[in-house]
């Protein structure tokens, strides 16, 4: 596909990391300005009201700072971007003073569009878009737009500050709250998230097509309830040209939660199996949980993504390893034989009767002995065909009060058993 076609499958957004400049227009006296203050805390460019009628406000502009205007045409200087949070039957001449003011991005927090269920929400929606006249873009309708931490660009309180290497986007402005918030819990720190509501102008596809060249973003994470057809080669072709590690959760993949997000954000979901199938093709990480998603990121940002063809599988358990065998190639994983030097070497490690020196490696009562276990593990490692090892093991064994025999050198022998995936180079 030449640049030329990719322009037009894509809407540009390139001149998100050089927003210098925003304007919160509709902010309320009666939310005690919310959306302001949140800005006002962290924004680290220049910070502009619009609002028809209010002159002052309270620890931001006593009416002589020049910082609170009638129109966002009245600044007198370059409007990168602005939140919108004003009446559905006001949002078309905002915009249209917005395209004249030559603002880049307008984020719309206004609901009541074709989330609505309506003709008049969708024909509203319709305008919108023919307001904008493709000279403005937009997040929204009904979303909450852009977090960016590095700008101070935030649209709700206690947000960190401090940028990160993570993408998020979502429909939902609730979803992205919530992974926000969990991030100083999980250590993990944000990028950029998007939350971009109904999609009337930018999508999921568009803003996936920027995270996935953005030199500050390395993995992209996304809540995905679905996509309208004509854009659906838009996403698939992000997807199969995108290098970095993609997770997402589908959302809306029973009848029930189909129509939930119709309702919520105008979507239609589509066929659960074909969204699985699609995925798996473009080597996208699908996930079904908040945790997973987060968790996932987590542990890609830790110890990056390795190709996994074939492992070696280690439990105290043989009925436990069959289960895992099962699950590991419903994922395309093999549990291959070991080569023929390799197996042997093993067999001379397992001498306990219950036990197999096979792969799946079954050390029963023998994890006892983890001197033992060390050298089975660093032996099934240097298998050359063996990109990592998958170890079954709870954690109560690390506990000597489940011991057959109190050994002080256990914890420390396996934890040194646990680390040979940086000697060999493998994941473990």
């Amino acid at each position: 596909m030449s640049s030329g076609e990719k322009r037009e499958l894509f809407k540009d957004l390139s001149f998100v990391n050089e927003i210098n400049s925003m304007a919160v227009i509709g902010t309320s006296k009666k939310r005690d300005f919310f959306f302001l203050r949140n800005h006002q805390e962290n924004f680290k460019g220049k910070l502009y009201v619009v609002h028809p009628s209010l002159k002052q406000i309270p620890n931001f502009d006593d009416g002589t700072e020049g910082r609170i205007y009638k129109s966002v045409k009245d600044i007198p200087d370059d409007v990168d971007f602005v939140f919108i949070s004003v009446p559905p039957d006001a949002i078309l001449k905002t915009i249209d003073k917005c395209v004249e003011k030559g603002v880049k991005l307008a984020s719309i927090f206004t609901a009541e569009f074709s989330d609505a269920g309506t003709q008049e929400g969708r024909n509203r929606e319709k305008n919108l878009l023919e307001h904008a006249q493709n000279k403005l873009r937009i997040l929204g309708p009904n979303g909450m737009g852009l977090y960016y931490p590095k700008k101070g660009i935030a649209w709700r309180p206690m947000f960190p500050n401090q940028a990160g290497n993570i993408g998020f986007i979502a429909q939902s402005g609730g979803i992205c709250n919530i992974a926000i918030y969990s991030t100083q819990e999980l250590n993990i720190k944000f990028s950029k998230v998007f939350s971009y509501g109904n999609g009337a102008d930018l999508d999921f596809a568009d803003i996936l097509h920027f995270l996935s060249n953005d030199p500050e973003t390395d993995i992209i994470l996304g809540y995905l309830e679905g996509i309208s057809k004509k854009r659906g080669i838009a996403l698939q072709n992000v997807l199969q040209n995108n290098s970095k590690p993609i997770i997402i959760i589908k959302g809306g993949k029973s009848p029930g939660g189909s129509r939930a997000a119709e309702t919520h954000t105008a979507t239609l979901s589509g066929e659960n199996n074909i969204w699985k199938g699609f995925f798996h093709q473009c080597n996208v990480i699908e996930v079904d949980t908040m945790e997973q998603l987060l968790y996932s990121a987590r542990i890609i940002d830790c110890y990056e993504t390795f190709d996994i063809k074939n492992v070696a599988l280690l439990s105290i358990s043989g009925g436990y390893g069959v289960i895992l065998v099962d699950l590991l190639a419903q994922e395309g994983i093999n549990v291959p034989p070991f080569d023929k030097k390799i197996q042997e070497k093993l067999d001379d490690r397992f001498f306990t009767l219950g036990t197999s020196s096979s792969n799946p490696l079954d050390v029963s009562a023998q994890i006892y002995n983890s001197e033992v276990i060390y050298e089975i593990i660093d032996i099934a490692l240097t298998d050359e065909k063996i990109d990592g090892l998958i170890m079954d093991l709870p954690t109560w064994y690390f506990n000597q009060n489940y011991h057959l025999k109190k050994d002080p050198t256990f914890e420390p022998n396996m934890i040194k058993a646990l680390c040979l995936g940086h000697k060999h180079k493998k994941p473990l």
